[in-house]
């Protein structure tokens, strides 16, 4: 049952995470489309203040759903993650991917509702392609190489290792994916967005 567990859960933990995450995402473009930020803005804040909160609250609240879920099923279902340690720092790396990722998106989109639909595109596609919907292993091998690239693969191999206590060489390199997305992403993201709102607010 736990190895079951081990092979569904990871994927679709990282999946149903990334739709959570989106809430922060989604003000920054709702502040903006319907006049708020200026008045946030005439406070003592300033606009990367503003974007870096947002990119903040999304990366904590991925981390604790996460953290919430790693709890909850080792204490309903009895699933050992292994090292508290290596399960934080994976939980920390795929929470920085999630907030890359979901930044990313929402930084290229000019609407909230622009936003949403490209989000729920790409996330379905990244999901089909890295084994949160079904097994990885049933792709055809064409997918399972493009899938190879994919944030969500890359959290279940984390996950997967970190549980099965696999060596760190076999974490290394999820690992090494998530927070270069998170890191890139994130990156991309605050200069684009400061970029698209400051030429919203000189308009």
């Amino acid at each position: 049952m736990n190895e079951f567990l081990l092979i569904l859960l990871p994927g679709m933990m990282y999946f149903w995470v990334l739709f959570i995450g989106q809430g922060p995402m989604q003000e920054v473009l709702q502040d903006k489309d319907n006049h708020i930020l200026p008045r946030i803005l005439a406070a003592p804040v300033t606009l990367p203040q503003f974007v870096l909160s947002k990119m903040l609250r999304c990366f904590l609240l991925c981390g604790l759903s996460l953290l919430l879920l790693v709890l909850l099923t080792a204490l309903l279902f009895g699933l050992h993650w292994g090292n508290p340690v290596l399960v934080a720092v994976v939980i920390t790396a795929c929470a920085l991917s999630m907030t890359g990722l979901l930044a990313l998106i929402y930084s290229l989109a000019r609407t909230r509702e622009q936003a949403n639909v490209m989000s729920s595109i790409i996330l379905l596609v990244l999901a089909m392609l890295g084994g949160s919907m079904f097994p990885y292993e049933s792709l055809p091998g064409f997918l399972q190489a493009v899938g190879q690239l994919t944030p969500n693969r890359w959290g279940v191999l984390a996950l997967r290792a970190v549980a099965g206590s696999k060596p760190l060489v076999e974490l290394a390199k999820p690992l090494l994916g998530l927070v270069s997305l998170g890191a890139l992403g994130s990156g991309f993201a605050f200069v684009l967005f400061r970029r698209h709102l400051a030429q919203g607010q000189g308009r």
